[in-house]
């Protein structure tokens, strides 16, 4: 086995099938962004092969201010998957990077707390444990990236048994890393900030509100993508099935009074609300004691779907508390309903 460095028709080619195939679509880079970053210097790809068969290959972020690596993208051909390939390839990377005079490498794990189901944890569980048998070190960092939790591990250049770097240097360098990984447009203030963040992981103190937190994410995002498809052949999208409920119960509602009693922003409601009148689910009617106001009204078509709505809401429910006996899922709707209160006070 040799670890060889990759060109861009190399890296091109690699690009279909095996990175479309290893990588989600919207985790993949598009191929002429890692066009440009190969030709700035801004990124680099190696191979491992076995004779001129590829076995496995790792393509990384470079900064060339920083000392380390970001390890954007690592994966083991399918048919040599579970045979030591992937521990090889990364102590060969491992070298590399010193070869380099890069003192580490650095990559991101999905956090298993930020996992949907017991399943996806214990898989994540499953990876962090690989790379910590390869010699990789957990950091105090976390970073999110695109709505993405991820915690930084650190492998150490060559055979440095220790961490090189200390967790505020790692949390810079993946700063400025990521400032490669961003597309230059979004690359400014308010815009960068929104799709990435780098920080130190939060004392023991602070884990309560920052799993909190997590935990009502991920429901939030775990029905929107179960609502999304189950209502793909409505050509729903976002908060459209919630505005035809809304109105569903309150009929005469305004698109402000939608807009104020879910915590929704009004050129979103303005936007769904069209499009359900576009669909045929929806009509308005002028206020005739504000006619700067329009009543919103659901026809027959949206009446027929509120129900259908109602029972893939329920599906989805069933699905995520699945795991909880019908006294635990009264506690909980008590103790969500005491806070939603709360906020509304």
């Amino acid at each position: 086995m040799d670890l060889r460095p990759l060109t861009v028709s190399q890296l091109h080619a690699l690009y279909q099938p095996s990175l479309a195939r290893d990588f989600p679509p919207d985790e993949l880079m598009p191929w002429s962004r890692m066009e440009a970053l190969t030709q700035a210097g801004q990124q680099a790809a190696y191979g491992l092969f076995e004779g001129n068969t590829l076995t496995a290959y790792g393509i990384f972020i470079l900064d060339p201010a920083l000392p380390a690596a970001l390890l954007n993208y690592f994966a083991v051909e399918p048919q040599y998957r579970n045979q030591g390939i992937g521990s090889q390839a990364l102590a060969m990377l491992r070298q590399a990077a010193e070869e380099q005079g890069l003192c580490c490498i650095l990559f991101e794990v999905e956090s298993p707390q930020a996992a949907l189901t017991p399943e996806d944890a214990a898989l994540r569980q499953r990876r962090i444990g690989f790379y910590l048998r390869c010699g990789a070190q957990p950091t105090g960092v976390v970073s999110q990236l695109f709505g993405v939790d991820y915690q930084i591990m650190l492998l150490p250049a060559g055979n440095v048994p220790v961490s090189p770097m200390a967790d505020g240097q790692v949390a810079q360098a993946m700063d400025a890393l990521y400032h490669v990984v961003v597309p230059k447009e979004l690359d400014q203030g308010r815009i960068f900030s929104d799709v990435c963040q780098v920080s130190l992981a939060p004392a023991e103190g602070g884990r309560f509100p920052r799993e909190l937190g997590r935990a009502l994410t991920f429901l939030m995002r775990s029905r929107k993508k179960f609502m999304t498809e189950s209502l793909k052949e409505y050509d729903f999208a976002g908060a459209m099935y919630m505005i035809l409920l809304h109105v569903d119960r309150h009929p005469g509602s305004s698109q402000d009074g939608i807009a104020n009693h879910m915590y929704l922003d009004k050129c979103t409601v303005a936007r769904r609300t069209k499009k359900l009148e576009e669909l045929g689910f929806l009509y308005r009617e002028t206020d005739q004691a504000d006619r700067r106001q329009n009543k919103l009204y659901l026809t027959g078509k949206g009446q027929a779907l509120a129900p259908v709505i109602r029972t893939r809401l329920s599906q989805w429910a069933d699905q995520v508390t699945a795991g909880l006996s019908q006294e635990e899922k009264t506690t909980l709707l008590l103790l969500l309903t005491k806070m939603t209160e709360k906020k509304a006070q």
